[in-house]
């Protein structure tokens, strides 16, 4: 009989270590950029911005990201993941810490620019390993799971950025989030670099091929409808909230991303057993409620619901999407292919924070002019997912 002190120990799956470890680096990752997130439109205003200049200074860091989406993804897959994510997380915090020492708006935006580089590197590098990793036949829930670290920490940030800054100002949020990315730093260190097939480089006849991912197109365009409103949403949000008379407006993003995280258990499953497209439509739907709901909310109560519905919708929706881009690209160019889908992702994001910022201008600042077309954006790409394969 064998001994209890012999008796094996249960098996540790290979990939649990390094997905733990990139977990905690990407909800560092995400919580340094939603503490000081809800608070820059707040912050230039101070330098006495309009919602137009509020917009384009917010767009600088997606427009970089998006620009750098592409060629940081086709270098992921040739170089390596994980020099990406060591070196966007040191950019990502110079970027942070440049705030502090940015006198006016113009001499922002090259911290803006750092920012965004950083950015785009960290978060394309920690999604890639995150997919490399997981087994297949659990892909949806795990990556949901994985997806669930930027939902915490969109909850977290937002209520721990207002509480920074109404104990150190501006400076403490903007410290506090330089601090945080030390710490994904430090846990990103030990993580391995995935083990990928010796192949050739991807090569094909026409030169657009090589920087398109066309199998994984349709998510990665769907998306772009979804984030959109996410552009309008996180830039005036704050404003908004605090002109009804939210006093913190944090809870709203704190109470949108909680209902984000519930999601994620409930959907990631039914994504790997029924289908994509079986989360992916009723997530977009409640999306779509949730921007009509914003329009129409003149009380504090009236945003709160909007919370909830529109973010139980994203969380279905988007790691969805994400995961279906995985599911049409081959290991060989799994980078492009999520360097593709959040070009398309921040690319919604920056477009909709600038034209939403003109809008609001221009209608002399009505909340419910600018939701409004945000919900006709976000209809049309319920009806272009609708009519996908």
């Amino acid at each position: 009989m064998q001994s209890e002190a012999s008796t094996p120990a249960a098996p540790v799956h290979p990939w649990l270590k390094d997905f733990i470890l990139t977990w905690l680096s990407r909800f560092g990752i995400f919580l340094a950029h939603h503490v000081t997130r809800p608070l820059l439109p707040l912050y230039l205003i101070t330098f006495g911005a309009s919602s137009t200049v509020i917009g384009a200074v917010m767009a600088v860091v997606t427009i970089t990201a998006t620009v750098m989406r592409i060629p940081i993804g086709l270098l992921i897959d040739r170089v390596g993941r994980k020099p990406f994510l060591l070196y966007g997380i040191a950019f990502f915090t110079a970027g942070k810490l440049g705030y502090l020492w940015a006198p006016s708006i113009l001499l922002m935006l090259p911290f803006r620019v750092l920012h965004g580089l950083g950015w785009s590197g960290c978060t394309t590098a920690v999604s890639t390993i995150n997919a490399d990793i997981v087994p297949q036949a659990r892909r949806g829930e795990l990556m949901g799971y994985a997806g669930m670290a930027s939902s915490l920490a969109s909850a977290l940030g937002p209520v721990l950025g207002f509480a920074l800054f109404h104990r150190f100002d501006y400076s403490g949020a903007f410290i506090g989030a330089s601090a945080l990315l030390v710490l994904s730093l430090i846990f990103a260190l030990p993580v391995a670099e995935p083990v990928r097939p010796a192949t050739e480089p991807y090569k094909a006849e026409r030169w657009v091929d090589n920087i398109m991912v066309k199998e994984s197109l349709d998510p990665a365009i769907g998306v772009m409808f979804l984030s959109f409103g996410h552009g309008g949403i996180l830039t005036f949000l704050p404003i908004h909230a605090l002109k009804i008379g939210l006093a913190n407006p944090g809870i709203w993003f704190a109470v949108y991303a909680a209902c984000i995280l519930l999601s994620r258990p409930i959907a990631g499953p039914i994504s790997d057993k029924v289908s994509r497209r079986a989360v992916i439509i009723p997530g977009l739907i409640l999306n779509l409620a949730g921007i009509v709901m914003l329009a129409f909310a003149t009380t504090s109560n009236g945003l709160m619901s909007a919370a909830i519905v529109g973010g139980f919708g994203t969380g279905a929706a988007q790691p969805a999407l994400m995961t279906q881009s995985v599911d049409r690209s081959d290991a060989q160019r799994r980078g492009q292919s999520l360097a593709q889908f959040q070009f398309f992702y921040d690319l919604g994001i920056g477009v909709g924070s600038l034209t939403l910022g003109a809008l609001l201008d221009l209608v002399d600042q009505s909340f419910l002019i600018m939701y409004l077309a945000t919900a006709v954006v976000a209809l049309f790409g319920l009806w272009i997912n609708w009519r996908g394969k």
